[in-house]
């Protein structure tokens, strides 16, 4: 009962967003913008988040250790078929309850998948975090030394964490599933101390596969005919995406729309033109995710190694 009142209210979430946008928005104009879309950048676009898709899925394959890692076509189909139940479940991350589902049955062990799946999504998240940070700092005019110096101290201080993490016996009820996090974080990392390449290579292709992904709505608003600052974009971008695996919402529907008109507004641009941009990488997305689709529809085990 409390996992179906979880995501009626993820579902109240999104469509009371959704309101609050269609409340505030001129959609003559969305309709307007809609329909002289660019067919070449949005094509561009969907080609961007097929590849992003794909190297992910390589990133996630070798994040898995042991032999007994299933194929990298197993792999690819299985992520596919994860950004398909994204359009269906709450938050950004729904669809990684099915891949560890599938994954752990593969591998006969749920924890290997767990932690193979947390890490790929965790280092993705890193990733997001330096990018922003390096958009934040070239578009106010910081230094470029200083993202280093950041990212040094970034590096640093994730080196503490995983060396000298304490475990807590006590931990206060009210923020247990924080510190439950923390161990998860922590036990999934110490697996790989004895691979610090394979980390390493994770996370430089994660920062290019996250900066695929913001290119990928810097095509959507110039399919609108619309060039916001690319320094802005990978500042903004990362932080639509971090809030979709924060903010209890459909896979980011009413939330994304509403940080879209927070950042890009401030350029100037009209809100009928944002909710139109924030509308198509909806649907770049959902057509990538038609792929998983048919995987998991013409297939009588869903995914098979």
């Amino acid at each position: 009962m409390r996992k179906y009142l979880s995501l009626s209210l993820k579902i109240l979430i999104s469509f009371v967003l959704l309101l609050y946008v269609y409340l505030t928005t001129d959609f003559s104009l969305v309709y307007l913008t809609l329909a002289k879309a660019d067919i070449f950048y949005l094509s561009l676009a969907i080609f961007l988040v097929v590849l992003n898709y794909i190297f992910s899925s390589i990133r996630w394959y070798f994040l898995i250790l042991g032999e007994s890692r299933p194929s990298l076509i197993y792999m690819v189909k299985l992520y596919f078929v994860g950004s398909f139940f994204n359009n269906f479940l709450p938050t950004s991350i729904g669809g990684d309850a099915y891949k560890i589902y599938k994954l752990g049955e593969s591998l006969k062990s749920k924890t290997e998948a767990f932690t193979a799946t947390f890490l790929e999504r965790f280092i993705g998240m890193f990733a997001l975090i330096l990018i922003s940070l390096y958009g934040f700092i070239t578009f106010s005019g910081i230094e470029v030394f200083s993202f280093f110096l950041i990212f040094l101290a970034g590096i640093i201080i994730f080196g503490i964490f995983i060396v000298f993490y304490p475990k807590y016996n006590f931990k206060p009820e009210k923020f247990i599933k924080i510190f439950d996090t923390l161990d998860k974080i922590h036990t999934s990392f110490l697996k790989y101390k004895n691979y610090p390449h394979l980390l390493f290579y994770s996370i430089l292709s994660s920062i290019v596969i996250q900066a695929a992904s913001v290119l990928t709505q810097y095509f959507v608003f110039l399919s609108l005919n619309i060039e916001i600052p690319l320094d802005y974009a990978f500042f903004a971008f990362p932080l639509v995406f971090l809030s979709g695996y924060a903010i209890p919402s459909v896979n980011s529907l009413g939330s994304q729309e509403v940080l879209y008109t927070s950042f890009f507004s401030n350029l100037g641009i009209a809100t009928g033109i944002i909710i139109s941009a924030s509308f198509l990488y909806h649907f770049v997305r959902l057509v990538v995710s038609l792929i998983g689709a048919y995987f998991y529809i013409n297939d009588k085990k869903y995914i098979k190694k």
